[in-house]
């Protein structure tokens, strides 16, 4: 079963961060969970939020920030000034990082309104082909018309809807919008569908795994992977 890092190791340190990733890639991990947002520039920045406030010191919507204003935007305001290198990274900065290991890269695709969606794809998708990393992301939103925008221009690349909650016809519903596999909100309900989406041919992968409990459940279930903000955590329960 695949350990994907949520935002990187986002329990202990400020999400969607290079220190984050790095932090993360210590442990055994198969990849890095993370969400791209455009600058107003048209330049794609990793952050989850569409505004800057949570994470940062400075306050508006992430789209209304310039790539030269928001490269290297201090993002540790959560943990008290503790991280002053936790800077809120490109796009480009996170893939030549990514490019030199072995990890997988899942990109969730947040909502812009600012662009239109085949221009957030195009923009995306140059710097994944810039570093050779096509064939070693996995593109995921919960904006699920992207994906068809995604494969029009890169059929070759695998995606996947993201849902909080489960629904009977995965398997039609993943092929109707062009999804090789579901990301879902684990939870005893959603794990009852695991399974029969997967002898549907998805990839199907649960967020919010935090506990021993949760871990057990999805193993126990044949998942192909676990989206989670503990890294340290359940990289240490495969062991088990």
């Amino acid at each position: 079963m695949e350990i994907i890092g949520h935002r990187g190791f986002k329990r202990q340190y400020p999400e969607n961060t290079m220190l984050s990733f790095k932090k993360a890639a210590e442990y055994p991990i198969d990849g890095i969970e993370c969400d791209v947002h455009f600058s107003s520039d048209s330049v794609p920045f990793i952050i989850h939020d569409p505004t800057v406030d949570r994470t940062t010191y400075k306050s508006g919507n992430v789209n209304t920030f310039s790539a030269k204003e928001l490269i290297h935007l201090r993002a540790d305001k959560e943990y008290d000034r503790r991280y002053p290198d936790a800077v809120i990274p490109s796009l480009e900065e996170l893939c030549t990082w990514i490019a030199a290991t072995n990890l997988t890269l899942h990109l969730e695709l947040k909502q812009q309104v600012h662009v239109k969606a085949g221009v957030f794809a195009d923009g995306c998708l140059a710097v994944l082909r810039k570093h050779g990393l096509v064939e070693r992301t996995v593109i995921s939103t919960f904006y699920h018309s992207y994906i068809a925008e995604v494969k029009r221009r890169q059929p070759t690349i695998s995606t996947a809807l993201l849902t909080k909650t489960p629904f009977r016809r995965g398997g039609k519903y993943a092929e109707k919008v062009q999804a090789d596999g579901i990301h879902i909100r684990h939870g005893v309900q959603s794990s009852m569908y695991y399974r029969p989406w997967m002898k549907q041919g998805l990839t199907v992968r649960a967020y919010n795994c935090k506990t021993k409990a949760d871990f057990s459940r999805c193993r126990r279930s044949g998942l192909t992977g676990v989206i989670t903000d503990d890294p340290a955590l359940m990289t240490s329960l495969l062991k088990l």
